[in-house]
């Protein structure tokens, strides 16, 4: 699924079949209210942390380096959808374009949620200890983390105290039994997508 957003404008200026397939009547939405409206898809403890990455990501459109993300919608039929989202920028004579590539991997999640057995890399055997332990609050604070914001930004973000978010930071750091933030990140993108 492709959706082609014009940052300096602020709206979609494309979406392809297979996208307005799985919004369904409301795919005239999406173009019209652009990210208002499909951040109002995604499931409300995610919300917060995906928003800001992607309006992040807008606002320092020079850089070209991807974005990757990975979350959950509910679609037109209230089905729950795994979504993994790149976005890559594009410039087209004085046009900003966000072409934005959504892939539902809904059967993915599912089929790697099925097996425990853990693998040579010990992935599986960390995720299920570590994904439990850690809160929905947690989880949002590690992905901003991993994307290299600092307590103070976070917080911001978060709408919550700096001595909160850093309070998260030393839970998570000992959670994941490493002594400071760089270790935090490379053993937390061994057992979950950042």
């Amino acid at each position: 699924m492709i959706g082609i957003y014009l940052i300096e404008q602020g709206h979609f200026l494309y979406a392809n079949q297979n996208l307005k397939k799985m919004l369904g009547e409301d795919s005239s939405r999406l173009l019209k209210e652009g990210w208002t409206f499909w951040l109002s898809l995604l499931d409300s403890d995610e919300n917060l942390r995906i928003e800001a990455r992607i309006l992040n990501f807008l606002s320092f459109a020079t850089v070209c380096s991807p974005l990757s993300l990975r979350y959950h919608i509910t679609d037109i039929k209230k089905k729950r959808i795994s979504i993994k989202h790149e976005m890559i920028v594009h410039r087209l004579n004085r046009l900003t374009l966000a072409v934005n590539y959504f892939s539902d991997v809904t059967d993915k999640e599912r089929i790697e949620g099925c097996f425990s057995v853990p693998d040579n890399n010990n992935r599986n055997r960390y995720s299920k200890s570590w994904h439990t332990a850690i809160s929905s609050r947690e989880k949002e604070v590690l992905h901003l983390v991993a994307d290299g914001f600092s307590s103070k930004q976070i917080a911001n973000m978060l709408f919550i105290s700096n001595h909160t978010a850093i309070s998260h930071r030393k839970n998570l750091i000992e959670k994941f039994g490493v002594k400071n933030t760089a270790q935090l990140i490379k053993k937390a993108s061994k057992v979950m997508e950042l």
